[in-house]
């Protein structure tokens, strides 16, 4: 028999005030609503698979320009063509790139080149001289924007003139974006 001492017996607890309702479930006192049905041919997605796709749908590609291009092929077309121009005016060039660059024939140059191959028009990438199927992915793409920027920051492509890869750069960059300035005026 156990002591009135011992810990570990169980007592009696006396009731506190009047007598305490039944126990109810949290889901008893709040009511659960119905899950909804998933209607046939659907497939669910969670969260939130009840109220349809929630997942964004990616933009459509543009007909006839790699992956990440922003632009339209006319636009490279026309950028291709006003930066070959730039680059034949040789000294007179006029370029509108953020970077310090020295020779504007140059980076008209890089210009021309990261439209051209955008366009399909060179068979070896512009700064890493690689051949990819065309249309380029957006890493292929991306991998080119990110070796001039190397280049220009002289961690890498030492053979590659600083100042044509800003002009890829810059045309890269312009291409994979419509927040971007054209990085050769137009002509006039």
């Amino acid at each position: 028999m156990a002591s009135s001492s011992d810990p570990w017996s169980e007592r009696r607890q006396a009731p506190h005030g009047p007598a305490e309702p039944p126990q109810r479930s949290v889901s008893e006192i709040l009511g659960t609503p119905e899950r909804p049905t998933i209607l046939p041919g659907a497939t669910p997605q969670w969260p939130g698979h009840e109220y349809g796709n929630t997942v964004p749908a990616k933009p459509a590609p543009i007909p006839g320009v790699p992956g990440a291009v922003r632009r339209q092929r006319a636009e490279l077309e026309t950028l291709r063509d006003d930066a070959a121009r730039q680059y034949h005016a040789g000294e007179a060039a006029r370029v509108h790139v953020y970077a310090n660059h020295r020779k504007e024939a140059a980076v008209a140059q890089g210009v021309w080149a990261a439209a051209a191959w955008l366009l399909g028009e060179l068979q070896a990438s512009p700064i890493s001289r690689e051949a990819y199927t065309y249309p380029y992915t957006a890493r292929e793409v991306g991998r080119e924007e990110t070796r001039a920027r190397d280049c220009i920051e002289g961690n890498a492509w030492y053979e590659v003139d600083e100042d044509y890869a800003a002009g890829v750069l810059h045309g890269l960059e312009w291409a994979t974006s419509t927040e971007k300035q054209r990085p050769v005026p137009a002509a006039a």
